[in-house]
């Protein structure tokens, strides 16, 4: 049954229930720690005086300093025992010992005091009743945490132990003395035993009338000390706690998993009825967290994570915490999670990494992969041999199967003593309540059982393994071969993760393994291994590792290091490493047979269980509830049940639309205030503006094609549909309207509705009508908002498809072939750029998004294709400005038997007919920083400049290739440049003409005949090696498009191409890598070519004026929030 604490007693500190608390203890709740360290200290004090004559001398004496300023110290072992089993009592924070610090350490010896110091006593005396009274008043208000009580009975059990033990001392010790002392006789040596005993505690002096053995003196002192040390045990000792739980705890936990057991892949194994569970309320009823343990000695074992909801934890942990403080326990977890351990330290606990679990994501799972040859082998060999799997929820297993697997578990097993496992292991097999385990069995071929696998469920789509047997006379590899086929069928049941063993010490087998290993890593590594021998900690490592899973570690909490030897005691006899010294066990025989072990709920217990969890919440309920809508919201979706009771269907399949607005407005022509013309139409928008005048109603309707007006008159629609149009009809819904096209008598062309039907219900409202969205980020969030209330986004859409069209149908006119080449490459190329990666599972291939079309363009042109030409989108990993997007749309067109100068008059006349086909003219409109639109003239031939030309002219100094490397720095340092020590003269002119030339360039400029080095996929120059037959076209201080004379010789490709690589290695992330395919293409021979390459994005934004972001429908923006 489950531990319950009332909450109303708790301190406010403990009461919390969120994680903004942070610690959930009191301020300072470690004075019990303080004061049994105290006693440890004194302790080992009183023992060491106890074996050292001249010390054991000084502090046989009344007034050693020690005791005049502390508590008093008695040279005995019996005392030392006394003040040991005192600390461990203060440690457990019990009453009793509370009690008996104070009234025996602190108020007797302090009543000395006085009475000493009436009688003039010593400064020494009264500075330790200074300081023992600071301690008295410490105590005193430490009280509250010394709230843990004796078990009932122990008092009189201690007593009754006392009484005997001591006696038996007495009698055996009078025994001694006067068989080896000079006592008299038998009466006088019991009567010197006695006043040592007393003596050993400080109740009496020394008595010297009698003589013994210094050895006979430690007999009685370590007999004594045994007496005490088991008499305080029996007074001290921890409660003994109901370890299962009840109807309503184990309802409740599953409920909580069901809704919560994502976080953790052992909530499952809370069920275990071994376990008691403590919830954050106090109740499972209206629990929503709490804490699986078990108490192990005087130690409060926690399981894995807290179950349910991680926001109620801290609550959860406190009570559990102030469960223990009343029991006496200390405080531990085994096996928790990430987010368990984060919570414990929250709540004052330390973490300790113990290991890790192997975890599987079966989405990814494939033998195909590298590293997972012997995975692979093992399975097809096994699978050659005919041995099958089948996987299957435990509910659909007879009850004959459950024996039979039960069985051949034990058989396999054997005699293997008791069942381990405590936060990793359920338990049981065969339970009704277990239904959704997963169960996985190997059959050889003559079908056969020769080994299963049971997993719990772990949250909504994951399982974690509880149980593994196998026939020992089984092949190897059957383990593999039914993770594989988990692996294989788990996507029928929804399986999507998998936690196989804990590889405990995972990582310092790692490391003491790797090359260059440490000798503390090496130790600790074979020290490991030794241990290997009896609990299987590298077997299980080496087993989990071949499958090449995810490891999450797992971690051990506790309160205090000096709780560690407990802590790792109760841990390890959980969790079946250590068992209990016993009758049975030293008879040779299991606490518990297989069988047992198996705990399974009867009928009864499994439908009173399942009668108490509630039905699982509906999602598709909870996604449609309007509880959490904007209330502008909620009321829509309230109109729109309505409309459907109405029998009005909202969101009809079509309508008979005759005429767009445009057509509306082109038809009629100009007419005159008051016309009616007679003829009826059928439009169909979305509704703008509505307004409301009495009998008659007026809204602006707007297609893709423009606004129109709508009059609703009640005398022509009727009372019906007006009260339709004036109750349900909101703004942003979709309305088709037929009727007569008029003018009202202001002027305005309308249709005068004859009949009205909704087409489309807008459950979100527009923005502000007038203003729409003034957020230029948010109208990039919301494009399609944007498009609805800004007929110029509209517009720039439209451009852009306007530019796209007259660039293909400019290439297509020119005898070019549009053709497509892979996204997906293995090899990035074609750019200096950062690419962005991805990876193919069923290829278990790392790829890249391409970052330009070049290079299979080129391979295109190697096998005939003479004339090509792509529109597509680029990929490219790097930063975002006004200029620049993740991913864009670009142009590159090849003609063979081109070169860069036919290239540039290509680009000029596309560009220009772009132009016109937007404008009609050739010309850009950009908006200056007025707000004026100014445009510019793009007719004609456009100017041609080396960029040794453009940098002599706005220098005003001539460079050419022959210009030294020294001069070009010297007008790098004048202009500002940063630049680096070993920048070549290439690189430095690109610098200085970008600074100079491109940034001040604002009608189209060609600059050619760049230098060769930034160029590798360029010819050298006709007539000057040292330059690339390359231009770039600017247009507003931005590159609008580049062209070279391609490069077709296939050893100067290679060799430059080596040459970006050896870049790439060294850590340019831009560098291309060698693309061995197309170098072998290349080698077959490729004519003569021109290539070209234009921003389609830029384009827009040279001709437009606009940004990179408005130019695209949906650019990529970071995530909101």
């Amino acid at each position: 049954m489950s531990t319950t604490v009332d909450t109303a007693a708790l301190p406010a500190e403990s009461r919390a229930r969120t994680r903004s608390v942070g610690v959930l203890k009191p301020l300072d709740d470690r004075w019990p720690d303080r004061f049994a360290a105290a006693m440890f200290v004194f302790a080992a004090l009183a023992a060491i005086v106890a074996l050292v004559p001249p010390w054991r001398n000084y502090f046989a004496g009344a007034e050693d300093i020690v005791s005049m300023l502390t508590i008093p110290i008695v040279p005995s072992l019996v005392y030392a025992a006394l003040l040991t089993a005192m600390g461990v009592a203060l440690r457990r924070r019990l009453l009793a010992a509370w009690w008996l610090l104070v009234l025996w350490w602190l108020v007797l010896p302090e009543l000395a005091r006085i009475a000493s110091l009436i009688d003039g006593g010593s400064l020494i005396q009264l500075a330790g009743f200074v300081l023992i009274a600071g301690v008295l008043v410490i105590a005193w208000r430490a009280r509250p945490q010394f709230a843990a009580r004796r078990v009932p009975g122990s008092l009189l059990l201690a007593i009754v132990s006392f009484l005997v033990g001591g006696a038996v001392v007495l009698i055996g010790g009078a025994a001694l003395v006067h068989r080896f002392g000079n006592a008299s006789d038998f009466a006088s040596a019991a009567q010197f035993v006695f006043s040592e005993m007393l003596t050993d505690v400080g109740w009496a002096d020394p008595d010297d009338a009698v003589t013994a053995p210094f050895w006979v003196h430690g007999v009685i002192g370590i007999s004594g000390a045994c007496v005490v040390l088991i008499s305080a045990q029996l007074l001290f000792r921890a409660p003994k706690q109901t370890r299962t739980l009840d109807v309503a705890d184990e309802a409740r936990i599953r409920t909580l998993l069901r809704d919560f057991g994502d976080t953790d892949s052992l909530g499952y194994f809370a069920t275990r009825r071994d376990k008691s569970v403590i919830w954050d309320t106090g109740s499972p009823a209206t629990a929503r967290a709490g804490v699986s343990y078990r108490s192990i000695g005087s130690v409060s074992l926690g399981s894995g994570n807290p179950v349910g909801d991680p926001e109620h934890w801290p609550a959860a942990i406190a009570q559990w915490r102030e469960n223990a403080r009343s029991n006496g326990l200390s405080l531990a977890v085994m096996g928790a999670g990430e987010e368990g351990a984060a919570a414990y330290a929250e709540a004052g606990l330390s973490a300790y990494e113990i290991g890790d679990e192997a975890v599987l994501d079966l989405r990814t799972f494939s033998l195909n992969g590298p590293g997972m040859k012997a995975v692979r082998q093992s399975v097809s060999r096994l699978q050659r041999r005919g041995y099958t799997t089948r996987v299957m929820r435990h509910s659909a297993l007879t009850a004959d199967e459950f024996a039979a697997l039960s069985v051949a578990a034990g058989s396999w097993r054997g005699d293997g003593g008791d069942e381990r496992g405590f936060s990793m292991a359920l338990g049981r097999l065969e339970d009704s309540l277990d239904g959704d385990c997963v169960l996985v069995r190997a059959d050889d071929a003559d079908g056969n059982l020769r080994g299963f696998l049971s997993f719990v469920p772990w949250g909504r789509t994951g399982l974690s393994l509880d149980l593994m047997r196998r026939d020992p006379t089984a092949d190897n590899g059957l383990v593999e071969l039914m993770v594989a086929g988990l692996a294989e069928q788990g996507a029928a049941l929804g399986i999507g993760r998998l936690s196989l063993n804990f590889a405990m010490f995972r990582e310092a087998f790692e490391r003491g393994e790797e090359l260059g290993a440490g000798p503390v890593a090496r130790l600790w590594r074979q020290a490991l291994l030794l241990a290997s021998r009896n609990w299987q900690l590298e077997s299980l490592y080496r087993s989990n590792a071949k499958y090449l899973p995810v490891w999450q570690p797992r971690f051990m909490c506790f309160e205090y290091t000096s709780d560690l030897p407990r802590v790792g005691t109760a841990a390890g006899s959980a969790e079946g490493f250590l068992t209990r010294p016993s009758l049975t066990m030293l008879r040779g025989k299991s606490g518990q047979n297989g069988e047992a072990a198996l705990d399974t709920a009867d009928a009864d217990h499994a439908a009173a269980v399942a009668a108490l969890i509630p039905a699982p919440p509906d999602p598709l309920a909870e996604a449609m509830s309007l509880q959490k809508l904007p209330e502008q919201v909620r009321v829509r979706r309230e109109k729109l049940e309505r409309i459907r009771a109405s029998g009005i269907d909202p969101y009809p399949v079509t309508y008979p639309r005759t005429h767009t607005m445009a057509e509306v407005e082109a038809e009629a022509g100009e007419l005159p205030p008051g016309t009616s013309t007679g003829t009826r139409v059928s439009v169909a928008g979305r509704v703008i503006l509505k307004r409301d005048h009495g009998r008659l109603g007026f809204a602006k309707l707007r297609d893709g094609s423009g606004d129109l007006q709508l009059m609703v008159d009640l005398a022509a629609v009727g009372q019906e549909t007006f009260d339709f149009w004036r109750h349900e009809i909101d703004l942003g819904d979709h309305v088709g309207a037929t009727g007569e096209v008029i003018t009202t008598l202001r002027g305005e062309l309308s249709v005068r509705a004859e009949s009205l039907r909704l087409t489309s219900k807008a459950i979100r409202p527009l923005p502000d009508k007038f203003k729409g969205l003034t957020d230029p980020d948010a109208r990039i969030r919301a494009r399609y908002v944007d498009l609805i209330v800004r007929p110029a986004a509209r517009d720039i859409a439209y451009t852009r498809a306007t530019v796209v069209r007259s660039v293909r149908e400019s290439l297509h006119a020119r005898g070019f072939t549009e053709v497509e080449t892979p996204v997906l490459q293995s090899i990035h190329g074609g750019a200096n750029a950062r690419p962005f990666e991805t990876h193919i599972n069923a290829y278990d291939l790392d790829l890249y998004l391409r970052i330009a079309t070049e290079l299979h363009l080129k391979r295109l042109l190697v096998g005939g294709m003479e004339k090509v030409f792509e529109v597509g989108r680029q990929f490219r990993n790097e930063g975002v400005d006004f200029k620049h997007n993740p991913e864009f749309t670009s142009l590159e067109v090849y003609e063979t038997y081109g070169d860069y100068n036919t290239m540039r008059i290509l680009t000029q006349e596309l560009i220009q007919e772009a132009a016109t086909a937007v404008y009609g003219s050739p010309l850009a409109r950009r908006t200056d920083a007025d707000g004026k639109t100014v445009e510019y003239d793009l007719s004609g031939d456009w100017p041609v400049k080396s960029i040794c030309e453009a940098v002599s002219e706005a220098l005003g100094e001539e460079v050419t290739a022959d210009t030294p490397i020294e001069k070009l720095r010297g007008h790098a340092d004048k202009l500002g440049l940063e630049y680096a020590g070993d920048t070549t003269w290439g690189p430095l002119l690109e610098e200085i003409y970008e600074e100079l030339c491109e940034s001040t360039t604002t009608t189209p400029v060609f600059y050619k005949d760049f230098p060769k080095e930034n160029a590798p996929l360029t010819r050298p120059h006709r007539s000057d090696p040292r330059l690339a037959e390359k231009w770039d076209l600017v247009i507003f201080a931005a590159e609008q498009g580049t062209a070279y004379s391609e490069l077709v010789d296939p050893v100067d490709q290679r060799a430059r191409l080596v040459a970006q690589s050896l870049l790439a290695a060294a850590g340019d992330p831009e560098a291309m890598q060698v693309d061995e395919d197309f170098l072998e293409a290349l080698e077959y021979g490729m004519p003569p070519t021109g290539g070209m390459g234009m921003g389609i994005d830029r384009l827009v934004m040279n001709l437009t004026g606009l940004s990179i972001r408005d130019t695209i429908l949906f650019p990529l923006v970071r995530p909101s929030g």
